[in-house]
């Protein structure tokens, strides 16, 4: 089975690629497909950097990483809605798993078709708190899928976010230690230079 790693990659950072590994180490997956997109539908405007270099950014990240692949899948379109990418792949791989933080997850319930989303994949809910309150209440909503939502509750909590990247890069602060090092010049450019 396959785990599709999607999100806007704006930037892509090291918990990313922390994760990506993690899960790929703790899992029955034979990969992960990492797969920016290009507008995701509550995200439209809010995206920095284009898809091209995101996409880009992202091979450099995870060249040489094993069972670790990038997609250009979602570029191919305007708007980018998760149910049709897992049902390109589905005819391709079969069943497939979809990865995501809980910050996600938490509002799964606004995307769309996202009923249809859950009953078709294997759901691996990374950290990103410290107390699962916050998922409890729609937990109990979702019990009759319950045995397909993993929460990969060992994996470490990592609070590095593509957002305090942006902010730091223009507020001229160092991205070393979030960033690969190979990026990290060029990511700092980016943003520091790139209006809101």
């Amino acid at each position: 089975m396959i785990g599709i790693y999607g999100g806007t990659f704006d930037p892509i950072h090291n918990g990313h690629i922390i994760m990506a590994t993690s899960i790929v180490e703790l899992s029955h997956l034979d990969k992960i497909m990492i797969m920016p997109t290009r507008t995701p539908p509550h995200k439209q405007g809010m995206i920095s950097a284009d898809f091209e270099r995101r996409l880009r950014w992202s091979q450099i990240a995870f060249e040489n990483v094993d069972k670790v692949e990038i997609s250009d899948f979602e570029g191919k379109k305007d708007v980018s809605y998760t149910i049709d990418t897992v049902l390109h792949f589905e005819k391709i791989y079969g069943k497939v798993a979809y990865i995501m933080g809980e910050d996600s997850f938490t509002n799964i319930e606004k995307w769309y078709k996202y009923a249809e989303l859950i009953e078709r994949v294997e759901l691996y809910i990374y950290p990103r708190y410290c107390d699962r309150h916050l998922t409890d209440d729609l937990m109990n909503r979702m019990k009759k899928s319950s045995e397909r939502i993993h929460f990969l509750s060992s994996l470490p909590i990592i609070q590095i976010s593509s957002t305090s990247i942006r902010e730091r890069a223009r507020l001229g602060l160092s991205l070393k230690g979030y960033v690969p090092d190979k990026l990290e010049k060029e990511i700092f450019d980016f943003y520091k230079y790139t209006p809101m």
